[in-house]
């Protein structure tokens, strides 16, 4: 079971795979997706309604996701680099995102993310500082974090209700250069439940490596605990893990 944020409309099935023209998930909808079903292929979701929680289900996580790729028209300028984007920098801000979205279901826009990332002094050359987004959003939504190089230490913060964002060292599994991804969850065989915010259609059929360890739905992907564990190795920290207040 894991937690996520609908970052668009979500199409709805019934448990016997016809589709629900009268139910769907909203963008902002804060959701509980329980484990794939025995038959193999559908997950059930738990999604918010005026009447109460109801269930539907899925069988492709399409819409789970802040996408940097999308933004390629919202600056996210910095010293040396005028012409810089969401889409072209602001991975760490859309990773955020999805890490907020799934631990506190509150739907954050890239605009307001953006802003607090000028404001705190996170974006810098290469990127987003992390640990300087974190503390200063952290204050103003609600969350607080600590950073672990220790994969089972993530795990564990991730059973416990946690989310993590991953700082990759771009060894070619999740990215060819810096990257974070967030982890929202874990599956009942342990693999994590990654939200890539750089994700584009054919990032995990793009090499062997890849199609070997990564199973991709829709805009969620899933890789063991090892995997993302090895695609950190030389970052520090190379886990940013966020739990409520």
């Amino acid at each position: 079971m894991f937690k996520v944020m609908a970052f668009k409309r979500v199409r709805l099935y019934t448990e016997q795979g016809i589709e629900d023209k009268s139910s769907h998930i909203d963008a902002g909808d804060w959701c509980i997706v329980h484990d794939e079903d025995e038959h193999g292929g559908w997950w059930p979701v738990e999604y918010p309604t005026k009447a109460g929680r109801k269930t539907g289900w899925v069988n492709s996580f399409t819409g789970f996701l802040c996408n940097q790729n999308e933004y390629g028209k919202i600056g996210y300028t910095v010293n040396g680099y005028p012409s810089a984007t969401i889409k072209s920098g602001g991975c760490g801000v859309c990773a955020a995102i999805n890490a907020v979205g799934a631990l506190l279901g509150k739907m954050v826009s890239v605009q307001a993310m953006r802003k607090l990332a000028f404001q705190s002094g996170a974006r810098v050359t290469g990127g987003t500082n992390m640990a300087t987004l974190l503390d200063f959003a952290g204050q103003r939504l609600g969350f607080k974090w600590k950073a672990s190089n220790d994969a089972k230490v993530m795990a564990e913060h991730i059973k416990k209700g946690g989310v993590a964002i991953c700082n990759v060292a771009g060894r070619g599994m999740f990215s060819t250069g810096g990257h974070y991804v967030a982890v929202i969850g874990l599956l009942k065989d342990g693999r994590a439940v990654i939200a890539d915010s750089g994700l584009y259609p054919t990032k995990y059929r793009a090499s062997a490596q890849r199609k070997a360890n990564v199973e991709q739905r829709g805009d969620l992907v899933f890789a063991e605990i090892k995997i993302v564990d090895a695609d950190c190795i030389g970052r520090n920290p190379r886990y940013y893990l966020l739990e409520k207040k």
